[in-house]
């Protein structure tokens, strides 16, 4: 699975730097020829004649579309996926621990019967025969005055 991931990983690496450098030759090519122009819903669009305004939206359109696709996103997918699979996933936990509860308190008395005949049944192990300690010396016990 780690080698799909980094193969997916150097794959989407490579189309973003063709698409990148593809966007970049593109616009290199249409800034050097000023007879050139693009024509959107009619209007022609000239790039030799953008001043800062037009480079300031440039820049402000490309930050929202940025944090569009790194914050919105993401937070939809959590949203929209993984909640749903959290709460199923609770429900689902929640429904096992009552199956357990019910099973508990329904074969309480069976493993009660089971406990004592283990506790009365069993083998316990046989003690090993140990000699006593010999008795160590005592002391000698100074005189009280």
């Amino acid at each position: 699975m780690k080698r799909v991931f980094k193969v997916f990983a150097v794959l989407t690496l490579l189309v973003m730097i063709a698409a990148i450098s593809g966007g970049f030759s593109l616009w290199h090519h249409l800034g050097n020829h000023p007879d050139m122009s693009i024509s959107i819903n009619g209007e022609e669009m000239l790039f030799g004649a953008t001043d800062l305004a037009d480079v300031i939206g440039g820049v402000v359109g490309l930050a929202i579309a940025a944090v569009v696709l790194l914050v919105v996103v993401p937070l939809c997918l959590l949203v929209g996926i993984g909640l749903p699979l959290l709460i199923v996933g609770g429900v689902l936990a929640l429904g096992l621990l009552a199956a357990v509860g019910v099973g508990a308190v329904v074969f309480s008395p069976l493993i009660l019967i089971g406990l004592l005949l283990w506790l009365a049944l069993r083998s316990k192990p046989a003690r090993p025969v140990t000699s006593p300690a010999p008795a160590a010396p005592a002391a000698p016990v100074e005189p009280a005055l």
